[in-house]
C-alpha cells in the first residue's frame, strides 16, 4: 500500500516512533521495561471500570472505521475498499493535505470532512502517523502555550498556564482555518446533522485540538470527539479546560497500547473519556474512571475487528 508516493508500513513506522521516544525517557532503559510499567498501571486503574452499554458500541466502531479509511489514498473520494464500504451513504465534502510545517514534517498531514446521510453526521477525520515526517513530529515534546501561532482562538475563558504539545499543536494549526470554514458552511447547510471529530494516533491528537477549536470558534458547533490510541497532548491545566469545554469525549485505548502513555506523564496528562478495550477476542470494553489506561502492536488494533493500515484499494 502507498500513501502519496511513499511506501507505507504502519507497523514499522509505529515501532520506529515508539523506540525513538522510549529511548529518550530517562526513567526507562528499554521498551520491555516500559511495557512492564504500563501493564502494572493498567491493572491498578481498572478497579473502578464500568461496562459499556450496547448502544455505545456502534458509534465507537463506526468512527474507528473512518480512521481506518484515512490511511487509504482513495479515502479522498470514498472509494477505498473495505473501510469505505463499511460506511455507505458517505460523501466527501473536502479532503485536506497540509503544507509542511517545517523541514521535519516532510509530507504534511491529512484530513477528510465527510457527510453521511444515513446517520446525519458531518465527520472530520484526521489521519494518524503515516510518514517519517509525522513520526518526528510525534516525538517533538516541547510544550507551548495553547493559542500560540493563532490569533483567533478565544482566550478570555482560558485559565493561565495552559500548555500543549508543540509538535501536535503546530500540525493542527496548518488545518485550522480550512476546517473552520468548511464546518461553518456545513452547519448552515445541514443544521440537523451532528458534528463528529475523530482520529487515530497522531490523528487523535489533531482531532482533540480541532474539536476544542470548533467548539470555541464556530457558531453552532458542538462536536462529539472520538479518538483512538491518542497520545497525551497537554498539561493538567489544558486537559481540565478541555474536559469542561467539550460535552462529549470518547478516548479509546486498545489493551496494552503504549502510545497513549506518551509523552511521559511528568509534564502531560490525558483528557477524560477513556474507554479501554480489555479483550479484542471477546470484544469487551469498559469505561474507566481514571485518566490513564504495552506492547506497540496493540496500537494498530484490532479495535472491534477494525485494524489500522489496510486493506485498501
Amino acid at each position: 500500500m502507498h500513501i502519496g508516493s511513499v511506501p507505507y508500513n504502519i507497523e514499522d513506522l509505529i515501532n520506529t516512533f515508539a523506540n525513538i521516544t522510549c529511548s529518550n525517557e530517562s526513567m526507562m532503559t528499554n521498551i520491555e521495561d516500559y511495557d512492564t510499567k504500563i501493564r502494572k498501571e493498567i491493572m491498578s486503574t481498572r478497579l473502578l471500570a464500568i461496562n459499556l452499554n450496547d448502544e455505545e458500541l456502534p458509534d465507537l466502531k463506526r468512527f474507528i472505521t473512518y480512521s481506518g479509511a484515512s490511511y487509504c489514498p482513495n479515502s479522498c473520494n470514498w472509494t477505498c475498499g473495505f473501510y469505505c464500504d463499511q460506511i455507505p451513504d458517505t460523501t466527501v465534502i473536502k479532503a485536506i493535505t497540509t503544507d509542511p510545517v517545517n523541514w521535519i514534517d516532510i509530507l504534511g498531514a491529512y484530513a477528510t470532512i465527510t457527510r453521511n446521510s444515513k446517520f446525519k453526521e458531518v465527520v472530520v477525520t484526521f489521519r494518524g502517523t503515516a510518514n517519517v515526517g509525522n513520526a518526528v513530529k510525534d516525538i517533538e515534546v516541547t510544550q507551548c502555550p495553547y493559542g500560540f501561532g493563532s490569533t483567533t482562538i478565544p482566550t478570555s475563558s482560558q485559565p493561565g498556564g495552559v500548555l500543549v504539545h508543540l509538535g501536535f499543536y503546530t500540525a493542527f494549526l496548518t488545518f485550522q482555518q480550512q476546517i473552520r470554514d468548511v464546518i461553518t458552511e456545513s452547519i448552515k447547510q445541514y443544521p440537523d446533522y451532528n458534528l463528529v471529530v475523530t482520529g487515530h494516533s497522531l490523528g487523535g491528537a489533531l482531532a482533540s485540538f480541532a474539536a476544542l477549536d470548533l467548539k470555541q470558534s464556530v457558531e453552532g458547533a458542538n462536536p462529539y470527539l472520538y479518538t483512538y490510541g491518542e497520545p497525551r497532548i497537554g498539561n493538567s491545566v489544558f486537559v481540565s479546560f478541555m474536559n469542561k469545554t467539550l460535552d462529549t469525549i470518547k478516548r479509546v485505548v486498545n489493551q496494552a497500547d503504549i502510545v497513549p502513555h506518551l509523552p511521559p506523564k511528568i509534564d502531560y496528562e490525558h483528557h477524560d473519556g477513556e474507554i479501554w478495550i480489555a479483550n479484542t477476542t471477546a470484544n469487551n470494553a469498559v469505561k474507566c474512571s481514571g485518566d490513564e489506561n504495552g506492547n506497540i502492536i496493540d496500537h494498530i488494533g484490532p479495535y472491534w475487528n477494525i485494524r489500522m493500515g489496510g486493506p485498501c484499494e
